[in-house]
């Protein structure tokens, strides 16, 4: 049965029409009837007709109008318009919007209607047809490029692909192979940054780049190659110059990493090769031009022209030699120590050239390694180390030796600051500390290394940060508080000078009243004389 809806806003039309024919007689069911446009839409859309008589001129939403708006929708049906002699104009226009016919109002009758509906079912079969064909065509296509993606990662991934089908060595003539490698465009090393995921921006990242390859050429596929690194096959249409349309597509696609991921991408580029199965040489190619721009950061579309893997210049990449003198500058809050020991790591990275699983390997060695020590000191700083479990993914995120470098710098800087803020900060409560201690202690013989063990330093560390940071030394200090209590005892007149020597931790009256004067500018006897007895 052919589902049918009828639209006009005359009532005894609509009522006429519905009543001419008996309509499964001809294989057609009348499912909806509507008086304007807007509300037919709705109707159309809700139950999806094959057939659809409708008026051409109707208030708000005409029957062209109706017709054009579901077929923006993606609505498919053949459709009857009725129309009056005078609207004949309207007619060309509702055949040129593929109408199967048109009915003129006053001369409908049942041997019209059903011949209309006759070319009406024609029409819808034809639509079906068409549908089917381009199903076919859409799963034909989907067929051929599964059929070229399974291959292809065969071949390409595993290493191991049968012999290769005739449906792929006709569709990738002199086929090349692109591989390239995506990365943030932040290198820096920050403390609110997370390695991205990959895994769930990767379709629409493919998606994307798919697009742009479809139109630049004859036949390609899309790979995801390792986590941030895909691979293209490709073949190039008829006539384009290869570096041209290569490096014009990379530069679109370096625009669109950029535009919609704030991605950098760095490009590997084979030579074309005469059959798909040296691909695998295509491969080896790609990655070695991925691995010049690794070592030499020049360009970053790399074609490969004969180059060979560079080696490193060191076997044993070993930064273990550093980490005492690593350990010295974090201890002693020393930022010009640890900035001279980053430069010698940064000169060994300079020198040795190491490749990026080395270089990678060493930074993650001394990122932990850095981490663990500053967990260990203070806790409170624990914070600047905010990937610690995923830095090797971030590492492995750089594309070449020089972004690892500029990583280091930026790490080596943070931890400069960042030692500058924890000594002023550790300094100032360290002076806190001291002269708590000389206070609760002061009535006790008191040396600079009894106060050191107290706080869990060396004694040259708190003279050191105790002079920088009150212009004084922790001995005068002593001096200081243990003169003011003196003076506060003499003033009551109840002691003898040897008993407040005594009591204040005085080695003798001697060195008392020495302290005494060198404080006061006095000595005891004439602070004591000046203060009447009361």
């Amino acid at each position: 049965m052919y589902r049918v809806i009828i639209v006009d806003d005359e009532p005894l039309i609509l009522a006429g029409i519905a009543s001419l024919i008996t309509w499964e007689e001809y294989d057609c069911t009348i499912i909806g009837k509507a008086t304007n446009g807007p509300s037919a839409f709705d109707m159309i859309m809700e139950l999806k007709p094959d057939i659809v008589i409708t008026d051409i001129r109707m208030p708000v939403l005409n029957g062209l109008e109706l017709v054009e708006k579901c077929k923006d929708e993606g609505c498919t049906f053949s459709f009857i318009v009725l129309t009056n002699l005078e609207e004949f104009h309207l007619v060309r226009k509702a055949l040129s919007l593929g109408a199967s016919d048109y009915l003129v109002k006053l001369d409908l009758n049942e041997e019209a209607l059903a011949a209309s509906l006759a070319r009406a079912k024609d029409a819808c079969e034809l639509l079906v047809s068409q549908k089917q064909h381009q199903l076919l065509n859409d799963l034909i296509k989907d067929n051929q490029e599964n059929l070229s993606k399974n291959y292809l990662s065969q071949l390409l991934l595993s290493g191991n692909a049968p012999e290769v089908p005739d449906k792929v060595k006709e569709e990738y003539p002199e086929p090349f192979l692109l591989l390239f490698s995506v990365s943030p465009i932040n290198i820096a090393f920050e403390t609110d940054d997370d390695p991205y995921d990959f895994h769930q921006i990767s379709k629409q990242l493919m998606d994307i780049l798919g697009g742009i390859a479809t139109r630049t050429f004859l036949r390609h596929t899309l790979l995801e190659f390792r986590t941030d690194t895909y691979l293209l096959a490709a073949s190039l249409k008829d006539g384009d110059v290869f570096e041209t349309v290569v490096s014009e597509f990379c530069q679109k696609m370096a625009v669109a990493l950029k535009t919609y991921f704030e991605f950098s991408a760095v490009f590997g580029v084979s030579t074309r090769k005469k059959e798909i199965p040296l691909l695998t040489d295509a491969l080896a190619e790609a990655q070695t031009a991925l691995e010049v721009y690794y070592f030499e950061s020049s360009s970053p579309v790399v074609f490969y022209q004969g180059q060979r893997y560079h080696m490193s210049r060191a076997k044993d990449f070993n930064i273990n030699i550093f980490k005492k003198d690593l350990s010295a500058a974090i201890a002693q809050n020393d930022s010009d120590k640890l900035a001279a020991v980053f430069e010698q790591i940064i000169t060994l990275f300079k020198e040795n050239q190491p490749g990026k699983e080395q270089a990678a390997s060493a930074c993650i060695n001394l990122y932990t390694y850095l981490y663990s020590y500053f967990e260990s000191a203070d806790n409170s700083y624990g914070d600047i180390f905010p990937y610690a479990i995923n830095v090797a993914g971030r590492l492995y995120q750089f594309n070449s030796l020089a972004d690892i470098l500029i990583w280091l710098q930026s790490f080596c800087s943070k931890l400069c600051r960042l030692l500058n803020d924890r000594k002023s900060t550790r300094s100032d409560k360290l002076v806190e500390q001291a002269r708590a201690y000389v206070d609760e202690h002061y009535m006790e013989k008191l040396t600079l290394a009894d106060i050191a063990d107290s706080l869990n330093i060396s004694a040259g560390h708190l003279s050191n940060t105790f002079k920088k940071l009150t212009g004084s030394t922790l001995s005068d200090y002593i001096a200081a508080v243990k003169i003011e209590h003196a003076k506060e005892l003499i003033d009551t007149h109840q002691y003898l000078m040897y008993e407040i020597s005594d009591m204040l931790g005085f080695d003798n009256p001697y060195y008392f009243s020495k302290v005494f004067k060198k404080v006061t500018g006095i000595s005891p006897r004439e602070h004591e004389n000046r203060t009447p007895a009361s």
